[in-house]
């Protein structure tokens, strides 16, 4: 009787590791949402730093009254750029009770990015 008692204690004991633990390879991490937004922030800032090279290299072919125009915008979009770089590193460093506080600064400052390349 009490080695019946063991070796159902055993089986149980190795069922139970057997179902509760997790073999299989693929164990990546679930992106939070802190992270698709760094993800979505990361893609629309490469866009927009795109277009600010874009307006640089206009900028660098205008000439006279354009060219001053040009040049202003130039000088608003490259700041907004340093802004928004800026918030993409708190936005990174951001804690988890404190990201979405962050985020929306940080999509503020790519909106004023955004204007300051509109045409």
């Amino acid at each position: 009787m009490l080695r019946t008692c063991v070796i159902c204690c055993a089986l149980g004991g190795i069922v139970s590791l057997t179902v509760g633990c997790n073999l299989s390879k693929d164990t990546k991490p679930v992106p939070t949402k802190k992270d698709e937004a760094v993800t979505a922030y990361k893609s629309q800032l490469g866009v927009l730093e795109k277009q600010v090279d874009d307006l640089k290299t206009k900028a660098d072919k205008a000439t006279g009254d354009d060219k001053t125009k040009l040049d202003a915008k130039l000088k608003d979009a490259i700041a907004n750029r340093g802004a928004a770089k800026k918030k993409l590193e708190e936005l990174e460093k951001a804690t988890a009770d404190k990201w979405e506080a962050v985020n929306k600064e940080a999509n503020a400052a790519l909106d004023d990015l955004k204007k300051a390349v509109k045409e």
